[in-house]
């Protein structure tokens, strides 16, 4: 068995990477719209890093890694009922 502490090293680089690039993102001013697109695009891409790195899915079977495209529809509808409502602006 190869040793997985390189690779554990190298995602966990690109995660803080792209956390700060999230936050730079923030700090640009960008219209909300926009913001939410690019931080959720970069979400989805840190979520996909941890799952396949530290939840060894990198190593199952093809199958198993088909599997966990079931439920991303489902999160797409949920992704555009929350786009949808940045349109308003809600007073709590």
């Amino acid at each position: 068995m190869e040793d997985h502490k390189k690779t554990y090293f190298l995602n966990a680089i690109w995660l803080a990477l792209l956390t700060g690039i999230e936050v730079w993102i923030i700090g640009l001013g960008l219209p909300r719209m926009g913001l939410v697109v690019l931080l959720l695009a970069i979400t989805v891409t840190k979520i996909m890093l941890v799952a396949m790195v530290y939840m060894h899915l990198k190593y199952e079977t093809k199958m198993l890694r088909r599997l966990i495209f079931i439920p991303i529809p489902f999160a797409l509808i949920f992704l555009w009922s929350v786009i949808y409502d940045l349109a308003f602006q809600w007073i709590i």
